[in-house]
């Protein structure tokens, strides 16, 4: 059990989707499994790489291409929603809210740990912007504090996927470019679903397959 702490906060999602416009998502390599899995798109397909110069810090791991430093998001459309949005009923809804990235299960709150307790606060640019803030009935973290944790393994093995790449980048084992980096990106989570196949040696993505326990068929 989670041990955490939490403000008292009234809070009911209005499913207006303006948060899914507004931010850019990260994702993790288990985020894009779970879609891979219960929706067949590749992570090539619903990712995009955004300049981490034009983003600032955002407190997740960088990409190294020959060109900068990018961070890896959920596509968008042109009018800024999120590919996964749909209207239905006048709603905005989630298409992949079962298993959507764990990222999108904390908003309008974030958390922080200290040791092995967890700390929510609500996020205060989503005062006077979120329109179910303030609504419903005081909220229970219990299920997010769930999520939090299965973030933090999450986001660990994403940053050794990704020091995996930026060392292949700087040793010129790989092509520092976008495509190359999609390629290794669909290798690797079709791997966790899937352990096999030619790409795990040209990515050399074996030992940290090991390293989470993913072993092949």
């Amino acid at each position: 059990m989670v041990n955490y702490v939490q403000p008292k906060v009234r809070f009911k999602c209005t499913l207006c989707g303006e948060c899914c416009r507004r931010y850019w998502i990260t994702v993790t390599l288990d985020d894009l499994a779970a879609i891979l899995v219960n929706s067949k798109l590749k992570p090539s397909s619903v990712t995009a790489l955004y300049n981490a110069n034009v983003a600032g810090d955002w407190q997740a791991p960088r990409i190294r291409l020959r060109d900068g430093q990018y961070y890896l998001v959920l596509r968008k459309r042109i009018d800024g929603s999120c590919i996964f949005n749909e209207w239905r009923g006048g709603e905005m809804v989630c298409s992949i809210n079962e298993y959507k990235p764990l990222t999108c299960r904390f908003y309008p709150f974030i958390y922080h740990w200290s040791g092995d307790t967890l700390y929510f606060e609500l996020y205060d640019k989503a005062i006077g912007y979120c329109p179910g803030v303030g609504n419903g009935p005081i909220v229970d973290l219990a299920k997010e504090a769930e999520y939090a944790v299965k973030s933090r393994a999450a986001k660990d093995r994403f940053r050794a996927f990704v020091n995996h790449w930026n060392s292949m980048v700087n040793e010129g084992a790989v092509k520092g470019d976008a495509g190359t980096f999609m390629n290794y990106l669909d290798c690797a989570v079709e791997a966790m679903v899937n352990p096999q196949g030619q790409c795990l040696s040209e990515f050399r993505l074996r030992e940290l397959l090991t390293e989470w326990g993913v072993n092949e068929a």
